[in-house]
């Protein structure tokens, strides 16, 4: 039996029909509105374009930001407060018709990670996606931890520097502020106004610099750009540290947007990593870029699926 992925984001909504083999056999997407009418509105469109003419058991809804699993609801999403205290289930299984499940859309990107990506061999798996902000999922023991309340393995938010600069949730040096796409963008900004004659300082007196300009900059090797994402670097891998030591996985997959750079972020990372944890964890641990790519989110999410009885869909 397939099962329905949807994966919520501040500007698109995806949702796509898998198999128990992790095939999509369709997907699409629909931008995000920013009224809680308008995203219960768009999901339930994009479920019902996704699974015509498909055969589906359940649909798990991914979503961004502090969930109250009992309540099915999210009571924080700094990048989506739209969705914010909408009784998710009870608005949305009537208009689907098909059994909801909800989940933190970082741990359903690691749960894609777990069954069909990097982690498929593995049992414990530490994920980390660096998007807008950073999300993260834990699977011990082929168990997804979740917390008492739903609300576990919000990684971005772990605090790594403690007079950093000020995080979307209120807080100040997490993660999320150091080492995401935003903070990259950020952190390029500054950089250039320092360096005026790099490369990203050209091109900040030229147009402004977005996180994407500093990865390609990098990438052709400006010195300047170069030294952002090395920084970015350093800061992910003193919060993946903590992660190996408190955690003991087998891996780090690294996934998101800002992951593309690739090398140019996970060298210094493995750097502080190495340098950080402790062994025997530090020595069993490989840090590595996650396979599944933005597709992590729809897959993760219809692997968690579950039908009226309570089991998966696509199997455990």
């Amino acid at each position: 039996m397939n099962a329905i992925g949807v994966d919520v984001g501040g500007t698109k909504i995806a949702a796509g029909v898998v198999t128990p083999e992790g095939e999509l056999l369709n997907e699409v997407r629909y931008p995000t509105a920013n009224t809680p009418e308008g995203v219960v509105e768009g999901i339930a469109r994009a479920v019902a374009e996704a699974g015509d003419g498909y055969e589906a058991g359940g649909v798990c809804l991914a979503v961004p930001g502090l969930i109250l699993a009992q309540e099915n609801k999210v009571i924080f999403s700094p990048n989506l407060h739209a969705i914010e205290g909408i009784p998710l289930k009870d608005e949305l299984e009537p208009e689907i018709g098909l059994p909801l499940t909800i989940e933190n859309d970082a741990n359903a990107a690691a749960w894609g990670e777990f069954r069909f990506g990097a982690g498929s061999e593995i049992e414990h798996l530490v994920f980390v996606t660096l998007g807008t902000g950073v999300g993260g999922g834990v699977i011990s023991h082929g168990v997804l931890l979740r917390g008492a309340q739903g609300a576990g393995g919000e990684l971005g938010h772990v605090t790594i520097q403690a007079n950093g600069p000020r995080c979307k949730c209120g807080n100040r040096g997490c993660l999320e502020a150091l080492a995401s796409g935003s903070a990259i963008q950020r952190r390029g900004r500054e950089v250039a106004r320092e360096r005026p004659d790099s490369g990203l300082g050209r091109l900040a007196a030229e147009r402004g610099v977005g996180g994407e300009d500093v990865s390609r900059l990098a990438r052709e090797g400006d010195e300047a750009a170069i030294s952002v994402l090395e920084e970015a670097g350093m800061w992910l891998g003193v919060g993946v540290a903590g992660f190996v030591n408190i955690f003991n996985p087998e891996m780090v997959a690294v996934g998101g947007g800002a992951a593309e750079a690739g090398e140019l972020l996970l060298k210094s990372a493995r750097r502080e990593v190495h340098l950080r944890a402790r062994s025997p964890s530090r020595d069993l641990v490989e840090v590595r870029t996650a396979t599944l790519g933005p597709e992590s989110g729809v897959l993760g999410a219809a692997a968690l699926a579950r039908d009226p009885s309570g089991e998966y869909v696509l199997g455990p």
